[in-house]
């Protein structure tokens, strides 16, 4: 029975957390990462959005459907972010991202038989209690929502 460790990222700086969770996955542990979608990255809400939309109209000018491509959901989204923090072209990177698992609210049913063996952790020094302004930041679900429309997506499955 495998263990894995149980984060929360509610109310977590995204980049700060990412880089903890992708050095814990280098170290060999098994992660589970819950509430991505309030997840938060810090700055001025337009500038984020205006970031964000602008990568959405890179493409490559000869064939378009070969990339690069955008995730628009949070736990893909905060996956991606993770797996850009681990060594790309080697293999101890690509065997760390198998070992991080993201779900937006809370673990779905038909996985949690599959995590008999969950260990709650902290993740230190990546609380929003480290912004200086507490008001300028946006959540993950919000930044996805508005690129993506995922919870209009979703709602209709």
């Amino acid at each position: 029975m495998q263990e894995y460790q149980l984060l929360d990222a509610k109310d977590k700086i995204l980049g700060r957390f990412a880089s903890q969770v992708a050095k814990k996955a280098l170290l060999g542990y098994n992660i589970v990462i819950i509430n991505a979608k309030d997840a938060i990255i810090s700055g001025n809400k337009s500038n984020i959005h205006e970031k964000y939309l602008a990568r959405l109209n890179i493409s490559t000018a000869t064939n378009p459907t070969k990339g690069p491509f955008h995730e628009r959901r949070p736990d893909t989204f905060m996956r991606r972010v993770i797996k850009q923090m681990l060594p790309r072209k080697k293999i101890r990177g690509k065997d760390a991202i198998k070992k991080v698992h993201v779900y937006m609210g809370d673990i779905p049913e038909r996985f949690k038989k599959r995590y008999q063996k969950l260990i709650p952790q902290k993740v230190p020094n990546c609380d929003k209690t480290r912004l200086f302004y507490y008001n300028k930041f946006i959540t993950l679900g919000n930044l996805c929502n508005r690129i993506g429309g995922w919870e209009k997506k979703e709602a209709e499955v």
